[in-house]
């Protein structure tokens, strides 16, 4: 009688154990994102390559980096996290990367009005290591507080979503790209996002 119960004791300490690691090893990210699915991510070495490789990205100081594929029967969604060491630096590089690729003070008032920025459309970006289809970043009004803001802009013939979130110890800046041509569902997913990871 006394091993079933050492078994029994020893089968749930696993278990429990099992259930820690496997959320431990999502890092950042959680299970799901709406009805999108983890189903890659990466951290350390491996995202700090792509981040690097990235416009905008690639000037957030980083001191941790991460990755992540979610996908549903919907479209894949591509996010990375650029952490950087403090919340101060991590707040002026994520303000000076809006400002290089265009985007608001915040003050302006921007709102998605369905054409992502056509009307503000740029050519001739090659300089800055963008192609001629990059828009203006437009500052989108689907968080019901007013922080972090979310903006959205199209770039490499794909939208592309980037936010801000800090606390007082860490800054996080966050790039979102869809594969989905959906932007209702894209915004859904995004704005879940924002307040899960």
């Amino acid at each position: 009688m006394k091993k079933i119960y050492v078994i029994i004791i020893v089968a749930a300490v696993l278990a429990v154990s099992f259930l820690y690691l496997s959320d431990a090893k999502k890092s950042i990210f959680t299970e799901k994102v709406g009805d999108m699915t983890l189903i890659r991510y990466e951290t350390g070495e491996t995202a700090t390559k792509q981040i690097s490789s990235m416009y905008g990205l690639k000037d957030v100081p980083l001191e941790k980096a991460y990755s992540a594929v979610y996908k549903s029967n919907r479209g894949t969604m591509r996010m990375w996290v650029a952490e950087a060491p403090d919340h101060n630096v991590a707040n002026d590089a994520f303000n000076s990367m809006n400002s290089l690729l265009g985007g608001s003070t915040g003050h302006e008032g921007h709102e998605y009005s369905g054409d992502v920025g056509q009307a503000d459309s740029h050519t001739g970006h090659n300089d800055a290591g963008m192609n001629e289809n990059f828009t203006k970043p437009v500052k989108l009004d689907i968080m019901e507080f007013v922080k972090p803001d979310v903006y959205m802009m199209n770039a490499n013939n794909a939208i592309n979503y980037y936010y801000f979130k800090m606390d007082y110890k860490m800054g996080r800046v966050y790039w979102i790209i869809f594969d989905s041509p959906d932007l209702d569902y894209q915004m859904s997913i995004v704005k879940q996002a924002v307040m899960d990871i």
